[in-house]
């Protein structure tokens, strides 16, 4: 359902992608920083909630 919504990029906004990207002077090293924080910014939160949920469910069940 969702997948039906997403819009495929063309070979030309692909190309125009990279070409801002050049122009732009970004490094390697700071593109895996900016991929390295993205990481950090979504997985951390989500494993710290489920952490927090179970460690919540342990204890009402008593086992904690």
């Amino acid at each position: 359902m969702i997948w039906k919504r997403i819009r495929k990029s063309s070979q030309e906004e692909e190309e125009k992608f990279q070409k801002e990207l050049r122009e732009a002077g970004v490094s390697f090293r700071e593109k895996l920083v900016m991929t390295l924080t993205a990481y950090v910014v979504l997985v951390l939160p989500c494993l710290l909630l489920l952490i927090g949920l179970s460690a919540f469910m342990l204890w009402i069940m008593g086992l904690l």
